[in-house]
């Protein structure tokens, strides 16, 4: 039988022998294209490695929710009444939004990915204004010819990560996975006259369905999870043999 925690200095040995409270702030995406069928937008970001800079860029994110379609059932016993039961799981969207650097990274990697899904041909000019007022929209005749699913989805990771000895994000609890995930709404990008603002761009995504992966507790060599020095700052870099030594010894 465990015992009951009714001290506040036991509670907070139990919640740091978990490295403490989880913040929003401890979080990672990362967008997996395959790379054998890469589509011409996700070439140019791997290729560059701007892939990462869009990745850091995302400052918000969410994991995504669980829902379940349910049916009913009255009167398996007399009295009862209605009983709801699951039968289908439900994947709704999930949103992120991306802050900009000047080259406007992340909307030119949203817009394109975008494009691509509608046959549209990815225009480049020089980055100068003068380029910008000659050059001329697309030919009025063209057509839009739908791309091939396979050829523009991919799994997108949402990572819920923690602080350990080796950095900020060093753990990681959970893991979704969201799969043939691709962009199917982008908002406007507000600009205008005044205070100074940081440029925003935000992007909602569909999915098919989601993998949860969970993270096994991890404990080095030497440590016990009960003692209070194995908390966030209780883990150093020192290493003896290879054995990780907390500040207490």
């Amino acid at each position: 039988m465990s015992k009951r925690v009714n001290q506040i200095n036991e509670f907070m040995q139990r919640i740091g022998s978990k490295g403490g409270m989880s913040l929003t702030t401890g979080y990672d995406v990362e967008f997996q294209f395959k790379q054998a069928k890469s589509p011409p937008f996700a070439s140019m970001f791997y290729e560059d490695n701007e892939r990462q800079v869009v990745n850091m860029l995302c400052d918000e994110a969410q994991l995504p929710n669980v829902q379940s379609a349910v049916g009913s059932i009255t009167g398996r016993y007399q009295g009862e009444g209605q009983i709801n039961y699951p039968h289908t799981r439900i994947f709704t969207d999930v949103g992120l939004g991306f802050l900009c650097d000047a080259d406007l990274t992340a909307l030119k990697f949203l817009t394109s990915w975008y494009e691509y899904i509608y046959g549209e041909e990815i225009v480049k000019i020089p980055n100068r204004k003068e380029s910008a007022l000659a050059i001329d929209s697309r030919p009025m005749q063209r057509i839009n010819r739908l791309q091939y699913i396979d050829n523009y989805v991919c799994n997108l990771k949402i990572m819920k990560t923690e602080p350990d000895y080796t950095g900020a994000n060093g753990r990681v609890p959970i893991t979704y996975i969201l799969e043939n995930c691709y962009p199917y709404t982008i908002d406007s990008v507000p600009l205008s006259y005044g205070t100074s603002q940081l440029t925003r761009v935000n992007a909602s995504f569909y999915y098919t369905r989601h993998t949860v992966v969970y993270g096994q507790e991890y404990t080095p060599s030497g440590l016990d999870p009960d003692d209070p020095n194995f908390a966030n700052g209780g883990l150093t870099k020192e290493l003896v043999g290879e054995t990780l030594v907390g500040r207490g010894g």
